[in-house]
């Protein structure tokens, strides 16, 4: 068992130092688009067409200032042409294409734009991509008439899918992805059976996800684990939802843990009273290249960076039939909690985190986390957590967690409420757990300018098989995290979808 783990927290650090050694790179663009929202929605396909040639006009915009920089694949955000508000499948419908398999069919909707009926979005991007000369993902929706005798068919007798699309340079249709994981989306429905999408290029392989499948086992572990995935697109229509699912600090923190380039492409819709979407960035398995987190501008933003390739070893690591440990906690720095509160309606354990250094480990259900720090004298109330359990806000997921935050006042229930700025520097802290699951993620977020959020960048950190290091943060912390989630205890069958 002991041979195992060090086999595995092993072959994890090869994998890292190999591809640090790689200098080459390609150049990948995100566009956060600022979506013009269609209004009134739309009664037929005409008035539905025109609503997303309004989108699609800054689309071929940006792809054209892009094309002009060399870049060679460019990711779209979710729900980019028509936005997130239209829950009802009938109104829906009239923005969705018939959208072939591309597995079955070869075909370039550029060169061909008479082919296949109602065609027009995907005839748009594949000619963005051919006269660009890159790499072009979308995300669109899909509509296709049920099988007959199929017995999951939809009472309108079709089905509606969430789904991004693929074509390469010279504007071919090369991928098709179904959304796995809805997240209130009542207008599409979910493939009968998780779809691992990917296509290959001379830089990388890259698997093709959308937005809350970065939290489940399926697709996107899959992709990695058993495809050798070594990039994935993600398209997201992501809220801020701090701490822990912040749309960088989350998207960044799995790149990380899962050894994997990540092209993150949020949409910008900072001023909905609700929720705050915005967020997006290239990241590595060492950091990030560049991201942006802007609550502020009025307009979309076009992110553009040379992305180191990702070169794996072909070995799988036995990792998932072994638990990882970043070694035992300092059990004699146990601490009984002092105080409970809630994140996301989890109720964790904590410690306050006092005086200028100290160590401390706190445990929930057998489940330890340790911290050791040093920071700057302040009036700052920050704390030290554990959880591990079902988390219950959202789709059933089993998680162990060990956190340091800021809370957002001096009472304790403040702690794990949103916090978007802070004062405070650490010098050095580190960070490790009893976790029973290898598929880690570390996840640092610092305070940046006014009211931005900042990452560590590439070197500012240090993940391995000790634990999350971080030293002389040049940016007051917020939080930083190590997030385990034990996918095989995962509830679907109980609590709130």
């Amino acid at each position: 068992m002991i041979r195992s783990l060090n086999f595995c927290i092993l072959c994890t650090c090869v994998l890292l130092m190999n591809y640090v050694s790689s200098q080459k790179t390609y150049r990948a663009a995100v566009y956060e688009h600022k979506v013009i929202f269609p209004w009134p929605w739309a009664s037929n396909r005409p008035m539905a067409l025109a609503q997303m040639m309004v989108n699609m006009k800054t689309f071929h915009a940006k792809a054209h200032m892009a094309g002009k920089q060399g870049v060679d694949i460019m990711v779209f955000g979710e729900d980019s042409l028509y936005g997130y508000h239209m829950r009802y499948r009938h109104v829906i419908k009239h923005y969705l294409e018939p959208i072939p398999d591309p597995t079955v069919i070869m075909w370039n909707p550029c060169n061909e734009p008479m082919r296949f009926p109602q065609d027009e979005i995907q005839v748009e991007l594949s000619c963005m991509a051919k006269r660009n000369k890159m790499y072009i993902v979308a995300n669109m929706g899909d509509i296709q008439l049920c099988e007959p005798g199929d017995p999951r068919c939809p009472k309108e007798g079709w089905y509606q899918y969430n789904t991004n699309v693929a074509y390469d340079k010279e504007g071919n249709f090369i991928a098709r992805y179904h959304k796995q994981n809805r997240y209130l989306e009542p207008q599409f429905n979910s493939p009968a059976h998780p779809q691992h999408v990917y296509f290959d290029t001379k830089f990388g392989r890259f698997g093709l996800v959308i937005c809350n499948d970065i939290i489940f086992y399926d697709p996107i572990v899959e992709l990695i684990r058993e495809y050798n995935v070594t990039d994935i697109i993600f398209p997201t229509a992501w809220p801020e939802a701090l701490p822990l699912y912040s749309s960088i600090g989350f998207v960044s923190s799995f790149a990380v843990g899962h050894n994997v380039n990540v092209l993150h492409a949020n949409i910008r819709d900072p001023h909905n009273r609700d929720v705050f979407v915005y967020g997006s960035g290239l990241y590595t398995p060492v950091g990030p290249v560049k991201y942006v987190y802007d609550p502020i501008s009025p307009t979309g933003i076009l992110i553009i960076g040379d992305v180191p390739i990702n070169v794996k070893l072909p070995e799988k690591i036995p990792c998932d039939v072994n638990p990882l440990m970043f070694g035992h906690p300092n059990m004699k720095a146990v601490a009984l909690p002092e105080f409970k509160a809630e994140i996301f309606k989890d109720w964790y354990n904590f410690v306050r985190v006092k005086g200028t250094e100290g160590t401390v480990t706190v445990c929930q259900d057998g489940f330890c986390c340790y911290l050791n720090y040093k920071k700057a004298q302040s009036y700052e109330t920050y704390a030290f957590g554990v959880f591990s359990g079902i988390q219950t806000a959202y789709k059933p997921m089993f998680k162990q967690v060990c956190i340091l935050l800021k809370c957002k006042t001096k009472n304790p229930l403040s702690c794990g409420q949103y916090v978007l700025n802070a004062h405070t520097h650490f010098s050095h802290f580190h960070i490790k757990g009893s976790f029973s699951s290898p598929f880690i993620q570390p996840q640092i977020v610092l305070s940046g300018p006014g009211y931005q959020l900042d990452l560590p960048p590439i070197g500012g950190f240090k993940y391995d098989a000790t634990g999350l290091t971080g030293s002389a943060t040049k940016k007051p912390l917020i939080h930083a995290a190590l997030i385990g989630r034990v996918y095989r205890k995962d509830c679907m069958t109980c609590g709130v979808y």
